[in-house]
């Protein structure tokens, strides 16, 4: 069952959505719609989640080491020749582990606003321990991959979202 916006934030709605398709438009201000979605419309918010998130330059810079491959008791690289599969298979696995640890999340929130097209709102959640939850709102998108494209340096929901060639650049950057 869709989320009905209320007649209140019906025009801001679709300002929203038209400016998606036309760029041209003025941006309209989406705080009174985002507040909405953060009050009456959390349900919504939750269910959109699209997975957790981690930022491959901090992991990069912490694990992305030849020395961590040979002094990791559970590699296969001990004692043998590192290669780009060893290292691929161990920023992999690192990758995966840290996305399990994380409280930070990426929601495509679907707006949806009568005769128009559905576009997402993006929404950043970030765990803050025992203060809660920090919820930033960003742009709108046409698609829920367009959203996630704009996460540029970020894995999210997996380590299958980062390109073997993404992972081996951010490596060879730290040897």
């Amino acid at each position: 069952m869709a989320i009905v916006i209320p007649d209140s934030l019906q025009a801001l709605a679709k300002a929203a959505v038209r400016r998606v398709f036309k760029k041209s438009l003025p941006e309209p201000d989406l705080k009174p719609l985002h507040d909405w979605f953060e009050d009456v419309g959390w349900d919504e918010i939750v269910m959109s989640v699209q997975g957790g998130c981690v930022s491959l330059k901090n992991i990069s810079e912490q694990f992305f080491y030849d020395e961590m491959l040979e002094d990791n008791p559970d590699s296969d690289a001990r004692g043998s020749k590192i290669t780009d599969e060893t290292r691929l298979l161990f920023a992999r696995e690192r990758i995966d582990y840290e996305l399990s640890q994380t409280e930070d999340y990426v929601h495509a929130v679907e707006l949806k606003v009568s005769g128009l097209p559905s576009v997402f709102l993006d929404c950043y959640i970030s765990g803050q321990g025992q203060g809660g939850w920090d919820v930033g709102w960003g742009s709108e998108y046409k698609t829920v991959q367009d959203l996630l494209d704009s996460y540029v340096g970020v894995a999210i929901g997996d380590s299958g979202s980062v390109s073997d060639k993404q992972i081996l650049e951010l490596w060879n950057a730290n040897e």
